[in-house]
């Protein structure tokens, strides 16, 4: 129809029962009409405007209630798991759904799992529900993501003997005592700083680290030379197996996953 709003996927994020639009270069009564449009969907119950960029070292945004049930606490399902999240104060990406899966099936049942920046426990979550390793630790720094992430272990039937979460930096709780592990997630946030040097300690040889790196394409070799030369001087070698963009986030601009091998 002349003059009718279309939605693209790439206009807005569904979070379980709420959805999040990308206002810029809309008008108001566009917004709107995006907004009811969405709320057809039977799952979706809430429709916000995101009026901030993520930003920050937890990930936060600001949204604009714009149609539907005035709520920020978004119920959201995948992976045969269940996740109760705020979704100004957590940090969640519906997108890395399938990349989360992935992950997990790449974890042996004997492995000893590490999973840095934790947010709300999707990542380890769902790699207990796909192969219940020995054990998984998280941890995690935001105490409302921390919160969160209590209660979705209750929600998803977890033993607390089987996902152990630190509430805090990984600069300070990644130590010796906390031990080695077999597998590590890092699904590091979009920062300068690589954090590697805490993902080798808590290595030996032979552990698999995944790694989420983030550059233009071009630079990509930059970045992947770039974490070897900060394992040399930590006097470690490691091995790059494979690497995967799993999400543009600009244009030619790539989350990409970076899966490393510990040698030594």
């Amino acid at each position: 129809m002349k003059g009718d709003f279309i939605i693209k996927m790439a206009d807005y994020d569904i979070l379980g029962n709420i959805a999040i639009i990308k206002g810029e270069n809309k008008t108001e009564e566009e917004k709107l009409n995006q907004a009811k449009k969405l709320l057809k969907q039977p799952s979706i119950k809430t429709v916000l405007e995101k009026s901030t960029n993520i930003k920050g070292r937890l990930r936060t945004i600001k949204t604009k209630f714009l149609a539907g049930e005035k709520t920020l606490i978004a119920i959201h399902k995948e992976n045969t798991c269940v996740f109760k999240f705020n979704v100004e104060t957590c940090y969640f990406s519906p997108r890395l759904s399938n990349e989360r899966k992935l992950i997990a099936e790449k974890i042996k049942k004997s492995d000893r799992v590490l999973v840095m920046f934790a947010g709300v426990g999707v990542f380890p979550i769902v790699a207990y529900k796909y192969k219940n390793p020995k054990k998984i630790i998280a941890i995690e720094i935001s105490k409302e993501c921390c919160k969160y992430f209590q209660e979705n272990i209750r929600l998803n039937k977890v033993s607390p003997y089987d996902i152990e979460l630190i509430q805090g930096d990984v600069k300070k709780k990644v130590t010796k005592k906390l031990g080695k592990f077999n597998f590590i997630i890092m699904a590091r946030p979009n920062l300068k700083e690589t954090f590697l040097k805490y993902g080798l300690t808590a290595s030996k040889k032979g552990t698999k680290i995944i790694y989420h790196g983030f550059c233009r394409d071009e630079k990509l070799s930059q970045l992947t030379k770039q974490l070897k030369q900060e394992a040399k001087k930590l006097k470690r070698k490691i091995k790059i197996e494979n690497i995967v963009p799993i999400g543009e986030i600009a244009p030619f601009k790539h989350r990409f996953r970076i899966e490393i091998k510990v040698l030594n």
